[in-house]
């Protein structure tokens, strides 16, 4: 899995850098109610509405899927309260409970 990490991030870091190279013309961002102007290179608005977005969509995701977090972690320590522990006691007491099943 690490490896396929790599394969996919190298790449497009590579990416981003040649598009930040190549984009670094300046333009003007207006900000239209109030009076002011900005000059920057224009990857700049771009990157950041990427990273915007990407934002807003992450925030969105994690707030869908809360209550399945919230029922796996119900399930989870619901399962570790049924669950004996894994000590050595507590498979002497199973062994007791399967023959007490077996002689019923």
């Amino acid at each position: 899995m690490r490896i396929l990490y790599w394969i996919i991030s190298i790449p497009l870091a590579i990416l981003i850098a040649i598009f930040a190279v190549s984009n670094r013309a300046l333009v003007t961002l207006s900000l239209w109610p109030l009076p002011y102007e900005i000059d920057m290179p224009l990857f700049l608005p771009i990157m950041a509405a990427l990273l915007i977005g990407l934002g807003i969509g992450l925030t969105y995701e994690w707030f869908v899927h809360g209550k399945h977090r919230r029922a796996v972690k119900r399930m989870d320590s619901e399962l570790r309260r049924l669950r004996p522990d894994e000590t050595g006691s507590d498979i002497s007491n199973d062994h007791k409970v399967i023959s007490q099943q077996k002689a019923s």
